[in-house]
């Protein structure tokens, strides 16, 4: 087809590679199927569908839910699985929170998250307190608000601008004991300089575009103690590390640091359809109380259908203890990733947390050339993700939680075949 024949405009991707596209007829289990060949979705969907393509279950809650209830008045009107839902996300959650509020998307949860807290804030006369703290190299959406608190490719964003105003960017701390106790000196200042002013600081627990790189304890707990001290909401984002993604429900849960408001989307409802949550803590919910309503609002928050699909995919989670699977398939392709690491120099580093799966290359922070490495994976039957920002470059990998060892053992496979052509041609 002629690129003037495409009647679609694709998200990100310039129009000039819009033959690049792959055209799936169809997608089972953790294949995809384009035309006459099969591929590996090493991605799952784009991080969300966690279940796999086509699962049955959450078919069938979504048709059940079609026939008593396909849409309600968000404004007016609620259903039960809204309720349902809300109240799974608070139990799945271990009681860390007291209310939901649903979203259509990441980016919106996370636009909503920067206005509860400077609600927040204005609720409590602190008007001054309106910037949020994020990280450089952080991603959170690419609505105004959520595209403002992106640290990464800001550089594509002046055609946009203005970006909103209030924000305050930060360099992200690296898991080493000397690099690591400076990162928590230069938080320190930075809390000194803006504290007064911060209403909220928003991170991912592990920067995901950042290429899976973990925030030290260390500084998170240190983080979470200024936090207290400057009376600063902090706002984790875990869109991508939520729903086992990294092995346990949430990653803040691993490192025993319970934020006050909390960013879901992606597998929240194995990426059927368009949904996203906010979990809110006990003080912002008592503001809520106390001063009526917040103003925010979209047609579609709060679907049934999307409601529907979010109740079975968790009650699958738990069901089958989907942590203890996630951290042993995690293990098996760590152990295949670290083997490979040392046969090939092309490997930098392999970052890997549950199966969220950052594999660092030599490639200079060239972002086209990694663009054309996940361009040769798929060519080899593997959808993968590049990433580049000014510390490293590379791709990662989030394939399906039901994702089988030999699939497994292909993946990397094919990685090994791809990057023994790379070094051969170069």
């Amino acid at each position: 087809m002629r690129m003037d024949d495409y009647k679609i405009i694709h998200p990100i991707l310039p129009r000039k590679d819009y033959g690049k596209i792959v055209n799936v007829n169809k997608a089972e289990g953790v294949v995809v199927y384009s035309e006459d060949k099969e591929l590996l979705d090493g991605i799952g969907g784009l991080w969300n569908v966690i279940l796999g393509h086509g699962n049955k279950e959450i078919e069938q809650a979504i048709a059940e839910q079609m026939a008593e209830v396909g849409f309600i008045n968000p404004w007016t009107c609620c259903t039960d699985v809204v309720y349902k839902l809300a109240d799974r996300l608070i139990h799945f959650a271990d009681g860390d929170f007291a209310k939901t509020m649903f979203t259509c998307t990441g980016s919106e949860a996370v636009e909503l998250a920067i206005k509860l807290a400077r609600r927040h804030q204005a609720a409590k006369e602190k008007h001054e307190k309106k910037y949020i703290a994020v990280f450089e190299t952080s991603y959170h959406g690419t609505h105004y608000g959520s595209m403002t608190a992106t640290g990464v490719d800001r550089e594509y964003y002046g055609p946009y601008g203005p970006m909103l105003q209030g924000f305050a960017y930060l360099p992200i701390p690296f898991e080493s004991k000397q690099t690591t106790q400076a990162a928590i000196q230069s938080l320190e200042k930075f809390f000194t300089k803006y504290g007064e002013k911060l209403g909220g600081f928003l991170l991912e627990p592990i920067l995901g575009v950042s290429g899976v790189v973990k925030l030290p304890q260390s500084y998170v707990k240190r983080l979470k103690e200024l936090c207290r001290e400057y009376e600063v909401l902090l706002i984790f984002d875990e869109i991508s590390t939520g729903f086992y993604r990294t092995g346990p429900k949430f990653a803040y849960q691993e490192m025993n640091i319970k934020p006050d408001i909390l960013c879901l989307s992606k597998g929240m409802n194995n990426g059927v359809l368009p949904i996203g949550a906010v979990l809110i803590g006990n003080e912002v919910s008592q503001m809520i109380k106390d001063h009526d309503f917040i103003n925010h609002f979209s047609t579609q928050n709060a679907n049934p259908l999307c409601c529907a699909a979010g109740v079975k995919t968790i009650e699958i989670l738990e069901r089958e203890n989907y942590g203890e699977i996630v951290n042993r398939k995690g293990a098996y392709f760590k152990q295949k990733l670290e083997a490979l690491e040392k046969e090939v120099s092309f490997i930098k580093e392999v970052r890997i947390h549950g199966l969220m799966i950052g594999i660092e290359l030599e490639m200079e922070n060239d972002f086209s050339k990694v663009l054309e490495f996940v361009t040769d994976l798929k060519e080899e039957g593997l959808l993968s993700y590049p990433y580049n920002n000014k510390y490293s470059t590379g791709i990662m990998l989030l394939p399906p939680y039901i994702v089988t060892l030999d699939q497994i053992d292909s993946m990397v496979t094919i990685l090994k075949n791809t990057i023994v052509k790379q070094i051969q041609y170069s």
